[in-house]
């Protein structure tokens, strides 16, 4: 696997190559995948710099390499970790994740845009899209050629050298110790799986991991974080963390063991992996071996999602694919700290049979738009035997998602699918929890229900009187059998009128419409809004006199 990793030093900084040979030393990487870049700067480069000057240095060391054959990228001690486009801060090594361009152009991502390696999870169901290496990915004929990138950081040579001497000494004795996750609620969570709940949610999977590995599991659900009465004042003898929330500041309550892997969800998490209050700054100075987090806000679903991460490293993947393949977005807001090599787990089959769900609850889809089917599945980890298993289905919101009473998995079966029902909102994003009950079994999963009415629009939003505006209503599908009707309304119909309704035809996912604006004396806001069921969306125009 050393065959399959670029390493990349500031030629500015004889500390930055010094770390660089000494990694090329200890994994014995080739000569040839060792790459020298001067930069203008050891933090922080602008757009201009990468475009002319890194990425082609880059790409060319990429070629001398085999680029198809290299798959981690490391940058050494000292060199840029931010990048500047068009005044919002990156993560440069986000950027040369997808150097080739062949995941986006160039350009930031989108939230939307998630990277094609990110294995999907339903956290709360116990859902996890199985392990792909990164290699077996990249052979795949419509893969993309994308790279698990990280860097030897930290705040001193010796720290940055530190990290390889740790992860070895992990790996040749085995990574032991305690195992800590700071949730903010108290376990299992009351919570949906979506906005902040999702983080909740990902902290309380990965414990149940770490326990079903056979790992002492500290797991604490007070608001307060490790460090901060009531909850836990110490985790010595770390091996696993996973944690939030303290915006760009670190808790000093831990003792970290050779290779030890922690997460902490912040916005600022990795703002500095050399210096001030941020928390990988002072893990690293603290003694961990591997971290990951945010340079700048990279919002909460973007941060790598450490049941995913703790999931595929005990599925035995190398830490370089278990954070790839747990991270959305390229080209965002991430660093990954530490060796892609380090490899924390042997006998990954063992382990992965322990940790095997007795259940799982998928929902297919997860999102869905309100007012259509969605389906779930209810599967066991062996055929049922004796008599068929039959489970008690519960919605939270019967009103907005219907579920029958019981579902069956019949003998010699393992799982069984069924259907939701889904019914008009008055308010978005909608979650709604179902809950399945068999015996000592039960589990439970988040719907999440959008509105099929996507938008409303209206240009110019300031006219004059005795002029029209034009009105734009917009579906997030086509408008089923027989169409649709959009409620329109003014809040003052003396200055600004609309129709009472606009159709949107069978097919079709939009339809304009015209305001007419009358006589005004002075300056006046109208509040235009458009109504589906019970689901309204509404829009300000000024007329002027």
């Amino acid at each position: 696997m050393s065959q399959r990793v670029l390493v990349v030093y500031n030629s500015a900084e004889p500390d930055s190559k010094q770390v660089a040979s000494y990694y090329a030393e200890k994994r014995s990487i080739p000569a040839q995948n060792v790459c020298k870049i001067g930069f203008s700067s050891a933090n922080l480069i602008e757009q201009d710099e990468y475009d002319r000057k890194v990425k082609p240095a880059l790409r060319k060391c990429l070629q001398a390499a085999g680029r198809e054959k290299i798959l981690y990228i490391v940058f050494s001690y000292k060199t840029p970790w931010l990048l500047e486009i068009h005044s919002q801060i990156y993560a440069l090594d986000q950027f040369v994740a997808d150097i080739w361009d062949q995941y986006l152009p160039e350009r930031p991502a989108q939230l939307q845009e998630i990277q094609p390696y990110f294995g999907v999870a339903q956290s709360e169901g116990d859902l996890y899209q199985p392990y792909v290496t990164l290699s077996d990915y990249r052979s795949q004929s419509n893969a993309r050629e994308i790279y698990s990138v990280w860097r030897l950081d930290a705040a001193s040579k010796a720290l940055a050298e530190g990290l390889v001497d740790h992860t070895l000494e992990a790996e040749a004795h085995g990574l032991s110790g305690n195992a800590c996750f700071d949730m903010r609620v108290p376990p299992p969570p009351a919570l949906a799986d979506f906005g902040y709940g999702a983080g909740d949610w990902d902290v309380y999977r990965a414990a149940e991991f770490a326990r079903r590995a056979g790992f002492h599991v500290i797991l604490d659900g007070h608001d307060q974080e490790f460090g901060t009465a009531p909850a836990p004042l110490r985790c010595d003898h770390a091996a696993l963390y996973a944690g939030w929330y303290s915006l760009n500041h670190y808790n000093d309550a831990f003792s970290w063991n050779p290779g030890a892997i922690g997460i902490h969800l912040d916005s600022a998490s990795a703002m500095d992996p050399r210096s001030g209050p941020n928390w990988s700054a002072n893990a690293l100075l603290h003694g961990i071996t591997v971290t990951s987090g945010a340079v700048t806000e990279p919002y909460l679903d973007n941060l790598p999602h450490p049941d995913q991460v703790i999931w595929y490293l005990l599925h035995g993947a190398n830490v370089g694919d278990a954070f790839l393949r747990s991270e959305r977005l390229l080209k965002w807001r991430i660093l990954n700290i530490g060796d892609p090599l380090y490899h924390p787990f042997a006998n990954s089959a063992e382990r992965a049979q322990q940790l095997e769900p007795k259940i799982i609850f998928a929902l297919t889809p997860q999102i869905e738009l309100a007012g259509s089917t969605s389906g779930g599945i209810v599967a066991v980890n062996q055929p049922v035997s004796g008599d068929a298993l039959t489970f008690q289905v519960r919605s939270e919101q019967p009103a907005l998602v219907s579920v029958p009473a019981t579902v069956t998995i019949p003998v010699h079966d393992n799982g069984v699918r069924f259907a939701l029902t889904t019914h008009e909102i008055s308010a978005e994003p909608a979650t709604v929890r179902i809950h399945v009950d068999s015996k000592d079994l039960h589990i439970s999963n988040t719907l999440i229900l959008f509105s099929l009415f996507e938008s409303l629009s209206i240009s110019p939003g300031k006219l004059k009187a005795n002029a029209r505006a034009t009105g734009l209503v917009t579906l997030r599908k086509p408008a089923p059998a027989g169409g649709i009707i959009i409620r329109l309304k003014s809040a003052n119909p003396a200055v600004a009128s609309v129709p009472a309704q606009i159709p949107i035809a069978e097919g079709q996912n939009r339809a304009t419409f015209v305001v007419d604006v009358h006589t005004v004396g002075a300056e006046t806001p109208v509040v235009i809004s458009a109504s589906y069921g019970d689901f309204v969306r509404t829009q300000t125009i000024t007329v002027t006199p």
